[in-house]
């Protein structure tokens, strides 16, 4: 640890003298830089030698110890002083100790109470500085994960049913809610079947800049990555500052992107706990796109044909549910869903554009299957396009639900049949990875990871396919390749144990034989 300097202030030439030379300063890391034989020499003496710590007595002329201390504490508070008094009294005791003096010694003061008092604060120095570096350390890290933090604080403040509970942590990062006006909108890129997620985030990162860039006159606008699809804008300036500005913000993204881009807006309330609303109807504003054709939807303007219980008639956990089967190609598990929550649906007397809405999210949900599982719809039918438009040709509910049946059943049969395919080609690859590297270090994960699949998932499709699990079919590999050495080779059985990859000997010996039913001299013996 790095040496403190000490400063001594005591109007009398002995004391100052004793007090230095009854320590072994250098020995606890302490040095003397100073001395002053008055309060006012010492304040004046700090600038230069700039003391850690300072042992200074209580009377002196012109200004005593305790009103030193307090100008000192003032200015310096990270110092620590050392009172050396003759009064026995409480009330400087108490004084010094409001003061902020850190430790109050009694006189005559012998030399390993001294000791004591000055290793305690240069402890306390010590410590302080060790949080402060702490401090620094995490505040670096705050700094460098600011943007991140931000965009966290306020996705909280518009998703929260709490939003004023940040507050606070977006005014340290110099975003200041004003209590005034609330609106969300969502910016969100068109991209194609097949953008990699890369070109993706990139484009997302552009367009929010180009949002900052537009609205850079307005304080009062800030933008959010949502980690979902869109961009979120929050108006906190002024009712019309995203109305009147909305098509105009359109073509100035397509004009700089070159990509097609939709924009979904709130109503303005003059109520933080409403923001939340405003985000609700900015999302819901975004499913009449397919019906109105236009790419920026006002919520005020769709509200008239609004079915506020349209997110009521079926619930989102059954949605998850239906993905799930349709994910594995379960046709019947698939229909079975699919008729409790149409059946939950009737129930809640849902209307025609509440039946679309939900036939949007099951199609939402098959594009997002097929795209995670890289499946593309070969079937015409079942094209993105084809299923919106066909849908909305449908006048009943029984017709809707007689179209969505049959979408289901060809995506089902569609995934099933590419899923398969998939899992036979992906088996035989591991088969070929272990005939070549058995006699390497090789395993489920490492295979699993080679060929970016989830290990279990991996695990079991290969015992449903070879039906042996894959330690099995390893093992096998290589005892095989073990009973070929054996016979027509003149290695050690130490060798051919390296060879198979197994690196204990004789544990290569005892698998051997659990395989074979003999020791390897054996089985030599009897082949040949």
């Amino acid at each position: 640890m790095k040496m403190l300097n000490v400063m001594i202030i005591d109007d009398e030439k002995l004391v100052r003298a004793m007090i230095r030379q009854c320590i072994n300063w250098e020995e606890i890391n302490l040095e003397v830089v100073g001395e002053a034989s008055s309060a006012r020499m010492g304040m004046e003496l700090i600038e230069e030698v700039h003391p850690d710590i300072i042992v200074m007595d209580i009377k002196m002329p012109g200004m005593n110890g305790l009103v030193c201390s307090e100008l000192i504490l003032g200015k310096y508070p990270h110092i620590k002083i050392i009172i050396l008094s003759g009064h026995d009294d409480f009330e400087y005791a108490t004084e010094g100790i409001h003061i902020g003096v850190f430790e109050y010694l009694l006189k005559p003061v012998n030399e390993e109470e001294l000791r004591k008092a000055v290793i305690k604060a240069r402890d306390a120095v010590y410590e302080e500085r060790n949080h402060q570096k702490e401090f620094d350390r995490y505040k670096d890290e705050l700094e460098k994960h600011s943007s991140y933090i931000k965009d966290r604080q306020l996705w909280g403040l518009i998703s929260s049913s709490s939003p004023r509970q940040y507050l606070e942590s977006l005014d340290y990062f110099g975003i200041k809610i004003k209590d005034h006006v609330f609106q969300v909108a969502l910016i969100e890129p068109r991209f194609q079947e097949n953008c990699p997620e890369e070109e993706k985030i990139l484009m997302k990162m552009l367009v929010r800049k180009l949002v900052e860039d537009y609205y850079c006159n307005i304080p009062g606008i800030h933008t959010s990555d949502s980690g979902a699809d869109w961009i979120i804008i929050l108006n906190n300036e002024a009712d019309d500052a995203i109305y009147d500005s909305g098509e105009e913000l359109l073509r100035y993204l397509e004009d700089n992107t070159e990509t097609q881009i939709n924009i979904d807006v709130g109503n303005a309330y003059h109520d933080l706990n409403k923001v939340r609303e405003s985000y609700r109807e900015a999302k819901d504003a975004a499913k009449y796109r397919f019906s109105s054709g236009e790419k920026v939807i006002y919520f005020r303007d769709i509200y008239p044909y609004y079915d506020a219980n349209a997110s009521l008639a079926y619930d989102r956990g059954d949605i998850h549910e239906l993905s799930n089967a349709i994910r594995i190609g379960n046709y019947p598990h698939t229909i079975k869903k699919l008729d409790e929550i149409l059946e939950q649906f009737k129930k809640s007397g849902g209307k025609r554009d509440s039946a679309l809405i939900l036939a949007m999210e099951i199609f939402g949900e098959i594009m997002k299957i097929c795209a995670e599982l890289k499946i593309s719809a070969n079937i015409e039918s079942i094209k993105y396009s084809s299923m919106v438009g066909d849908v909305f040709l449908k006048e009943t509910l029984e017709e809707i639900e007689e179209y969505l049946k049959q979408v289901v059943s060809e995506v089902c049969a569609s995934i099933h049949l590419e899923v398969s395919d998939k899992e036979k080609s992906l088996v035989h690859k591991v088969q070929d990875a272990i005939e070549e590297h058995y006699s390497e270090e090789i395993s489920l994960n490492t295979l699993a990871q080679k060929y970016f699949v989830n290990a279990s998932y991996l695990s079991r499709v290969f015992k449903e396919k070879t039906g042996s699990t894959f330690t099995g079919y390893l093992f096998d590999v290589r005892m095989k390749a073990a009973e070929n050495l054996v016979l027509h080779s003149e290695l050690k059985a130490y060798e051919i144990a390296e060879q198979v990859g197994i690196a204990d000997p004789h544990y290569f010996s005892s698998c051997f034989k659990k395989y074979t039913g003999m020791s390897l001299g054996e089985y030599k013996k009897f082949y040949l």
